[in-house]
């Protein structure tokens, strides 16, 4: 019983690591362009561009930015849903169980959020 728990808790750790890239973007961002507060955004920004931050979308941080959430919303639903069904006769039964870990609930809400703010942002941005 020890050995899932203790992937339960590396998935778990996984998907937060992947939620930090993007929720660290989002974080200097409000910083510099909503509270004036450049310092954050100015040490980052190198080593952001370096990494392919001002490129199309491809095989650099945009990717991790716009996928890592999905993942980890992937990685930790996975671990607290469980979905049951039960065919009778005259009867179906359709369970979903959601278990209480509260790792796994707290990451995928923290990626669900992210996802939001990055939603949030696409669709005012492109509203004019």
């Amino acid at each position: 019983m020890q050995l899932q728990n203790s992937k339960t808790n590396w998935l778990s750790f996984a998907g937060f690591l992947l939620v930090l890239p993007a929720a660290y973007l989002i974080i200097i961002s409000v910083l510099k362009y909503n509270l004036k507060i450049d310092g954050p955004f100015n040490a980052s920004q190198p080593f952001l561009e370096r990494l392919g931050i001002k490129e199309q979308l491809g095989w650099n941080i945009n990717l991790l930015i716009l996928i890592g959430p999905l993942l980890a919303i992937t990685l930790t639903i996975f671990q607290v849903l469980k979905i049951e069904f039960h065919f009778a006769k005259e009867q179906f039964h359709f369970h979903i169980i959601i278990q209480k870990k509260w790792f796994p609930i707290l990451v995928a809400a923290f990626g669900m959020g992210v996802m939001a703010i990055l939603f949030l942002y696409l669709a005012g941005e492109n509203c004019k």
